[in-house]
């Protein structure tokens, strides 16, 4: 829980004149590891290990202390939080980009069919297997990055701002596959 996310809960309690006695705080961040480690070191009350958050934790803890509110915290993983990220889950055909299946066809010609498609939905996905980004109950997996790709022959069209990304991943794996990306002549 960051600062700001503290001063948020400490005044919505205030503004209504709250008095829970318990309070579970639960823990869902992109970078799963940094929220999980928190949620164990506050339900600690501390860490040798990572001083910076059991300063934080020891802060909340003497907050609630002082309003005799017991708290603590649990991570759920953001594939299963659909409750809370039910907004930004929420698919749309405007905002899923692909290929034409004219030029996908093309270059499954030219460069032989695909195992897997590595950044997807059900909306826009070229191969059978895929991989989408969020839940999805026809994706094989979420979340591309979190994978190994050595054993795939995949086809990638990524969002553009994860282009170096997939690039150096691509090297890491030593991966094969068909990447598409936008012809920009002008840029570097």
């Amino acid at each position: 829980m960051e600062k700001n996310e503290f001063r948020a809960v400490n005044k919505y309690i205030h503004m209504k004149n709250l008095t829970p006695k318990e309070i579970k705080a639960e823990l869902d961040n992109v970078h799963s590891t940094s929220a999980s480690v928190f949620a164990t070191t506050f339900n600690r009350m501390g860490s040798i290990k990572f001083p910076h958050l059991s300063n934080l934790a020891r802060r909340i803890w003497e907050w609630c202390a002082r309003r005799d509110i017991f708290i603590y915290a649990s991570y759920i993983p953001s594939a299963q939080n659909f409750e809370a990220d039910a907004k930004s889950r929420v698919v749309s055909e405007e905002t899923e980009w692909s290929i034409g299946q004219a030029y996908f066809d093309r270059i499954e010609v030219h460069f032989g069919r695909f195992d897997i498609d590595l950044f997807a939905s059900s909306i826009n996905a070229k191969c059978f297997r895929f991989v989408s980004w969020l839940p999805d109950p026809r994706a094989c997996r979420i979340d591309a990055f979190a994978m190994s790709w050595d054993k795939l022959y995949f086809y990638a069209f990524p969002p553009f701002i994860l282009i170096a990304r997939v690039l150096r991943k691509i090297i890491t794996d030593r991966a094969e596959g068909v990447l598409v990306v936008p012809w920009w002549p002008t840029q570097p």
